[in-house]
């Protein structure tokens, strides 16, 4: 048995996006999907094997927007802005709002001239499609061998490779990623009796990556004082103008560039299914270990941020190399080191009787912390000297100090998760059905991210440093104000990591559910589906400025040793409830389909440490005192990053006539075909506006005042919510309270879908079968919006510069045997 096949895309065939000029060309699109499968007995009734190789080839002109600086910006000429543009040296604006020539700063007129396109559409913008270019092959081995009636071994070998190129917009250079990935399984199946069957497994499944590289251009070429301090990662500091250039789109090179990352799990396990009368018994075991590698160089050089604090705009602060935030590593960690999970489990499913089955079960976890193979990660307990090393400054701890063990957190021993369910027919006619069942699961091995963290920002292994205003920067010497040269603890250390205790994170899932059965083709069912998460990590900031009454600038911190302090406290919480329902008509005079609809609520503290966009919390926290770690999840409360409060899909497949009666030929270009529908409607994912990387008064993260709701905005590309509901604050008043805003309180768009394809079957000889198939993909070419710029003060505040493809029409051909 067999097959192969083909899948084509191309921009023919393709509507352009929306965001695409039409005095440009259309983004290119070239996709190739092709593969084959083969399989068979090598040895009669003994040996059996399969395997297949897929291909996919795509180049894809991505459409992107950016802001960027008008001419007369570009030349410190902000007439056109209402906003005063404020002289730093005099606090008053700048005449006419333009910057003398004379004062321009030459690295930034450099970078601007080597690396920032000047806007080709209205409003300062810039829109390009540049050809991403993504290829990704894939194969795999699956020999299975009886060696008796009782005995039977399975092997399996998968592996993939791809690589994509992502050309560049105003960063330094085009960013390549590659990875392979292999896994190798080995399974023995064992009937020990009539009521009896082992099944012993062993996989092993490693990645290897190399996600980013950088653009080998220093430093001193551009006249900026910070050294290059990693041969890995050579470039240029990231810098990030708000309002133009940020995240993925920020000057010069990646912040933290993704050199190299290795990701090994060896993991054993054992099932042994055991029948006695009404009772199923599985018992089982599951031993993991996997080792993590993680070259992700730390700022090796630099990064900037202008947010707009010195002279009222950020693009004037950059045009005069006036930072509002600089920070930099000496020397970086690369992280290296494994955890193991060691679990077992004990399930019974009991018939009680025909109509009601009993499922109980009980499964232990121990995960046991990651460890560095050179215990160069740290934790953070106030008020703690290490002895490891006597001259980091109080708080830090290393494996080896008394009471930290080598994963710097104590392992958790208490992860017991019962598990229960049911299944009952009350009519006892199985044409209804109720369904509930209840259990804890834990985030097996969690703090990956921690584990980073806690060497990629810790001293002496990465020593980050960072300056913020009222300290001066300059561009030309960013950390000039520092005094004395490298030091393995340099002041004004960032410090993101483990805390002094640590949870394992679990959740509470349960539901209920009712099927019923009208007629022979027609099943509905609805249910409740509900989660509660408990123990969840999140990032808490331990080390604000102190605040003083009346005080209108920012002072020193609490720990003056430091910069930021945020520890992980396994503290959040999550919530989720969902109202589930679906008609399902199974095959009736060749017509098929499926329509569901889910309700859903999705609340959180965070929704993921490493989420693009998750903010941090607003409120600082003293560390041990629960009053003001509650105070401050209670500021944090609110819509999580993903909830959809309303998804709606209808699917159909429809045999369409065969025409037996017609010619051949009639039947078999016209004849025969089948129809296939999919519909989707769901609401849009809520966001948050912030002020940027603009801090508060104490150095926390900043959320601006609400005065209206924002919702109620004229919802369209060029301003999706009411931005005029949002208010900044001064910096004076951001000491008196934080901003009233609320997490996730605005709504993106949502988007509704149709695709539709057509598929002909046509038989050639025997168990010979060629399918023919054209496929629409957003058949309408309805537009789906992506987020609405959430940062205030910027020049597309509220404006939506992004959407997904639009209408792509597929061909393809499939040869099965």
């Amino acid at each position: 048995h067999g097959g192969a096949w083909e899948f084509n895309r191309s921009d023919a065939l393709q509507a352009r996006n929306f965001f695409a000029p039409t005095t440009q060309p259309k983004p290119k699109l070239k996709q190739n999907q092709f593969g084959a499968t083969l399989g068979g007995p090598l040895a009669a009734n003994k040996l059996f094997a399969f395997a297949y190789y897929e291909g996919y080839r795509n180049i894809s002109g991505t459409t992107t927007t950016l802001a960027v600086l008008s001419p007369e910006q570009r030349r410190g000429d902000f007439s056109a802005s209402t906003t005063p543009v404020r002289d730093p040296r005099t606090g008053q604006p700048f005449p006419g709002n333009i910057i003398p020539s004379a004062r321009l700063d030459p690295i930034a007129l450099k970078l601007l001239n080597d690396f920032v396109p000047l806007p080709n559409v209205p409003g300062n913008r810039y829109t390009a499609s540049p050809n991403v270019e993504d290829d990704r092959n894939q194969a795999g081995l699956r020999l299975d061998y009886h060696m008796s009636d009782k005995h039977s071994i399975l092997g399996r070998y998968l592996w993939s490779h791809t690589n994509r190129l992502t050309p560049r917009t105003v960063q330094a250079v085009d960013q390549l990623a590659k990875a392979t990935l292999q896994d190798v399984m080995l399974a023995d199946t064992y009937t020990l009796s009539s009521r009896a069957i082992n099944v012993a497994r062993f996989s092993l499944s490693r990645i290897y990556a190399n996600p980013q590289v950088t653009s080998g251009l220093e430093n001193s070429a551009y006249g900026i004082n910070l050294p290059n301090t990693n041969p890995l990662a050579v470039g240029l500091p990231s810098i990030a103008v708000q309002g133009f250039f940020t995240g993925a789109t920020s000057l010069g090179d990646s912040q933290q560039p993704f050199v190299e990352r290795v990701n090994q799990v060896y993991q054993f396990t054992d099932e042994l299914t055991f029948l006695s009368g009404r009772h199923s018994w599985k018992f089982g075991a599951d031993v993991r270990r996997e080792r993590m590698k993680i070259a992700f160089i730390n700022r090796p050089n630099g990064d900037l941020t202008f947010s707009g604090g010195i002279t009222g705009n950020a693009a004037a602060d950059f045009l005069l190399g006036l930072p509002a935030q600089a920070r930099a590593t000496t020397t970086q960690a690369i992280q290296d080191g494994h955890g193991w999970l060691y679990a077992a489990f004990a399930q019974d499913e009991l018939r009680l009787s025909p109509r009601l089955t009993l499922n109980l079960g009980l499964r232990y976890e121990l995960p046991v912390p990651f460890v560095d193979n050179n215990d160069a990660i740290t934790a953070f307990h106030t008020g703690v000297q290490s002895t490891k090393f006597p001259a980091a400054p109080v708080g830090l701890v290393y494996p080896g100090d008394p009471g930290v063990p080598r994963g710097v957190v104590q392992t958790d021993k208490n992860n017991l998760a019962p598990r229960v369910a049911l299944v009952w027919d009350p009519r006892g006619n199985g044409r209804t059905s109720v369904r509930a069942a209840w259990g804890i699961f834990y985030d097996s091995l969690a703090g990956q991210g921690d584990f980073f963290q806690s060497g990629v920002l810790s001293p002496p292994f990465t020593p980050l440093v960072e300056l913020n205003t009222p300290t001066p920067i300059t561009t030309a010497n960013p950390l000039g104000a520092l005094s004395g040269g490298p030091r393995l603890f340099p002041a004004a250390l960032t410090i993101i990591g483990w805390g002094d205790d640590f949870q394992s994170p679990y959740a509470h899932h349960y539901n209920l559910t009712v099927q019923q059965q009208v007629g022979d083709n027609l099943g509905l069912e609805v249910g409740y589906v509900g989660s509660r998460g408990k123990h969840l990590p999140i990032f808490m900031e331990i080390n604000p400025g102190v605040l003083v009454p009346g005080q209108t600038t920012r002072g020193a911190r609490i720990m003056p040793a430091y910069s930021l302090v945020r520890p992980t406290f396994s503290v959040a919480e999550s919530w989720y409830d969902a109202l589930q329902a679906s008609a399902r008509l199974r095959p009736y005079h060749g017509l098929s389909a499926l329509a569901s609809y889910t309700w859903s609520h999705a609340i959180d503290h965070v929704s993921g440490l490493n989420i693009g966009g998750e903010l941090r919390p607003i409120l600082p926290v003293v560390q041990g005192d629960d009053a003001s770690i509650q105070a401050a999840l209670g500021r944090e409360k609110g819509h999580a990053f993903f909830d959809v409060r309303h998804r709606l899909v209808f699917s159909f497949g429809a045999e369409l006539p065969k025409l037996s009666g017609k010619p051949a030929f009639v039947r078999t270009v016209v004849g025969g075909w089948q129809l296939n529908g999919i519909f989707q409607w769901q609401t849009g994912f809520p966001l948050t506006v912030t002020e940027g990387s603009v801090l508060d008064i104490r150095f926390m993260s900043s959320r601006p005042d609400v005065v209206c709701d924002p919702n109620d905005g004229p919802k369209t590309a060029a301003q999706w919510f009411n931005t005029s509901c949002f208010v900044r604050r001064s910096l004076a008043e951001t000491g008196v309270r934080p901003g009233n805003e609320g997490r996730d309180i605005v709504r993106g768009p949502g988007f509704n879908r149709t695709d539709l394809s057509l598929f002909k079957n046509i038989a050639l000889f025997r168990d010979h079968t060629l399918q023919l198939r054209v496929e629409a993909f957003n058949l309408f070419n309805q537009v789906r919006f992506g987020q609405p710029n959430a940062t205030i003060g910027t020049s597309t505040f509220g404006a939506i510069l992004s959407a997904d493809d639009g209408r792509i029409i597929q061909l393809g051909v499939k040869y099965s045997f």
